[in-house]
């Protein structure tokens, strides 16, 4: 287990990174630091003397031998290293990869914490995940490093995810979660067309595999390709329709086409699967107040806020609400809370503060107002200079 822990460490720390192979470490011979060709095609050689199915060996060999000029060979190691695995040339190459991850730093993420959390409720699906990892195709090592994988993905820090992916090279079943993860990477990077083209090699290694079907609607739906994604949605709902977070994103994409009976149903779905599903609920909230059904919606928005007081967002809506009502007092307690903890949020701001004149504080109220003017919410300045100069 040490050792496996040092390995992981290795891998995303490593100035040449290094990769698990059948036959122990290879490593990486990066020109652009000096490396001398002929040494790495000596030493990628004496690998595939021992290991002839090592797809790694042959793919590094391949780039070394087309760097020399020798073409020929180049093809040739290539060509046999898509015949043993015809996934194994999908990874980025070390040339790439800072346009792939351009929006990070090395080994680091600078996204905020809700939009991490929303990454991983989106697409990892953890309870799928768990059964594909607990199953016997999978050994212990290679269980160790995709649960590595998952967490690095769910803290954003792609870069480390995609090197220890890099690493499981092995042909097994358990390469179909590897290029799933792959996908989740480049759909999070925005890089759609990559993300749906790793799901679609996930699901003709695993046609079972309810994650990737789900995954590639959602790539499928941000592209706007709704019939594609429908089609996947309908896959994955008929392997798993105890899953609540396919129902949530099929709902979404009912929003974006803007059926909003269909998102409500979809909604009311997820909620029904999962009783404690707070994004469901809020969005099924937020949809049936847009929809004019305020009862209904402050009924929905007051049974979240109760399983969970702290989730913010419930009260920018019941504020919302409040404000419809006219119950002013309320409206500004709710949009404290929110603001307390979204300070810049200069859309709410404007709303507390139109609360505040219409129960009778002007000067707050005024106050608020202009903060959310002059720093960018303009929408309403001729409502501001009518009611406060």
């Amino acid at each position: 287990m040490k050792n496996l822990l040092f390995l992981i460490f290795t891998i995303i720390s490593y100035p040449l990174s290094s990769q698990l192979t059948n036959g122990g470490v290879i490593l990486e011979y990066p020109l652009s630091q000096g490396a001398v060709p002929e040494t790495g095609i000596t030493y990628f050689s004496n690998i595939l003397h021992e290991h002839p199915q090592n797809t790694t060996a042959l793919l590094k060999r391949s780039a070394l031998y087309r760097a020399q000029g020798m073409n020929i060979e180049a093809e040739a190691d290539l060509k046999l290293a898509n015949l043993i695995n015809p996934y194994s040339g999908l990874y980025v190459s070390q040339e790439n990869r800072n346009s792939f991850f351009e929006k990070r730093s090395f080994g680091y993420d600078r996204k905020s914490k809700t939009d991490k959390s929303t990454f991983s409720k989106n697409y990892l699906l953890e309870d799928e995940y768990k059964r594909v990892l607990d199953s016997d195709h999978i050994t212990p090592e290679s269980k160790l490093l995709m649960e590595s994988t998952i967490k690095f993905i769910s803290m954003g820090d792609h870069r480390a995810a995609y090197q220890i992916l890099e690493s499981i090279n092995e042909l097994d079943t358990h390469t179909a979660l590897c290029y799933d993860l792959l996908g989740v990477i480049a759909l999070e990077e925005k890089q759609y067309d990559d993300a749906i083209k790793m799901f679609t090699y996930a699901i003709e290694i695993d046609n079972e595999f309810t994650i990737a079907y789900h995954n590639r609607a959602v790539a499928y739906k941000l592209m706007k390709n709704y019939e594609a994604a429908e089609i996947d949605f309908k896959k994955a709902l008929s392997q798993r329709s105890d899953i609540a977070k396919i129902k949530f994103s099929k709902a979404k994409m009912f929003e974006l086409k803007g059926d909003k009976n269909g998102a409500k149903h979809f909604y009311e779905d997820a909620m029904n699967v999962s009783n404690n599903y707070p994004e469901a609920g809020l969005n099924y909230s937020t949809l049936l107040k847009s929809a004019g059904e305020y009862t209904k919606a402050m009924i929905e928005i007051n049974k979240l806020i109760e399983i969970n007081p702290n989730k913010y967002e419930n009260y920018y809506v019941r504020g919302g609400l409040y404000f419809i009502y006219g119950e002013y007092s309320n409206a500004v307690a709710d949009f404290d809370t929110y603001l307390e903890n979204h300070p810049d949020d200069h859309d709410v701001l404007f709303y507390r503060g139109l609360s505040q004149v219409l129960k009778g504080n002007s000067t707050q109220g005024c106050q608020d107002i202009s903060d959310s003017i002059d720093n960018g919410h303009s929408k309403h300045a001729d409502l501001y200079l009518y009611m406060c100069n």
